[in-house]
């Protein structure tokens, strides 16, 4: 352990004996030797991550994307950060890889939030968890290895459960939308929904169907006040009974969204820090690649800009061989793609 500086300069003037100055000017010109290569190594990392960063920048920025032959120009002045809701909880043993880069984590609830700066304008795009497409899976040293057509919900299975998780899920959703980059990712375990939930007052819906597995009062038509473990109920329930059932769930998530957003920008109105004690509560439930100025920017932006109407592409549900599998309807995603991120 190194002295303070006061308990060294109090050993020079008691002792005044040269074997003490003599320790202490090496210890000090080990100290300085040690800090200079720590400090050579540590600006070397953040060199190293600054290339690589803008590396990977270069290879995400396109101005433009296919569709049957044609080239369309992407819209300049967006950002898009892609929400993944994991359907696990932070200590569930879940969280434990069954094997290299593998983990049992699901992306439950995708939901792209598209912010046109120009227009002041959200846009969420949903995407439904058991759509069928191109999903990355990844090898032992975590890179991709190859491609496999299966449920989107999966892609976040392979990796650790954290960041690498959440850029294979973002591969993913990105090659379904036809190459359209995702600027940013923030993923969340199931505990932050009751949270943050509560943390707004409650969140109040009208049903737009009925509920019954969630109590006899969960009727069409019904307003209910959404708190604590109830909210997260509501937004997770499906009719297993139903076949392909999540359809109808991604309703609730958007009513949920919606009703949501109101409740937050009313709590924000009465309390101005309410979005810093939220983050502080959530923030270890949270993985995402945003900084905090990046954070702070998007928190403000969903308190100022318009949210408009969720864009959901339509699709068909057929039975594999184990699991109910969603085919997008092409014409339908395309509509979608086009009007939320191309100009």
């Amino acid at each position: 352990m190194v002295p303070p500086f006061c308990c060294v300069k109090s050993i020079v003037l008691m002792k005044r004996k040269t074997k003490y100055l003599l320790l202490v000017v090496d210890l000090l010109l080990i100290l300085a030797l040690v800090g200079g290569i720590f400090l050579f190594q540590k600006k070397a990392s953040e060199k190293e991550a600054m290339a690589i960063s803008q590396e990977d920048l270069a290879k995400r920025y396109v101005k433009t994307i296919a569709y049957q032959g044609q080239e369309y120009p992407l819209k300049r002045n967006i950002t898009s950060v892609l929400l993944i809701g994991t359907d696990n909880y932070i200590d569930d043993s879940k969280q434990i890889k069954i094997e290299a880069h593998y983990n049992q984590n699901h992306a439950d609830f995708l939901v792209i939030l598209v912010f046109d700066h120009s227009k002041k304008t959200i846009t969420p795009f949903q995407i439904c968890r058991d759509t069928m497409c191109e999903v990355p899976w990844l090898s032992v040293n975590g890179k991709i290895a190859g491609r496999e057509v299966m449920q989107i919900t999966y892609a976040h299975t392979f990796g650790t459960g954290k960041e690498d998780s959440c850029i294979n899920t973002r591969n993913a959703v990105e090659g379904l939308i036809y190459g359209v980059p995702i600027n940013n990712f923030l993923a969340f375990t199931m505990e932050t929904v009751p949270l943050v939930n509560d943390l707004v007052g409650g969140v109040t819906v009208t049903l737009e169907d009925d509920f019954p597995g969630l109590g006899e009062e969960y009727v069409k038509g019904a307003t209910i006040t959404l708190k604590g473990s109830a909210a997260l109920r509501f937004v997770r329930y499906r009719d297993r009974s139903i076949f392909g059932d999540n359809y109808r769930r991604m309703a609730n998530h958007r009513l949920y969204l919606e009703a949501f957003t109101d409740a937050a920008r009313a709590a924000a109105a009465k309390n101005q820090d309410l979005f810093t004690e939220a983050f502080k509560k959530v923030e270890k439930y949270l993985c995402t690649d945003l900084s905090l100025e990046q954070f702070s920017d998007m928190v403000d932006n969903l308190n100022h800009y318009t949210l408009l109407p969720t864009v959901c592409p339509t699709g068909e549900y057929k039975m594999g061989e184990q699991y109910a599998e969603f085919y997008m309807d092409d014409t339908s995603l395309w509509s979608g793609v086009k009007a939320t991120f191309c100009s």
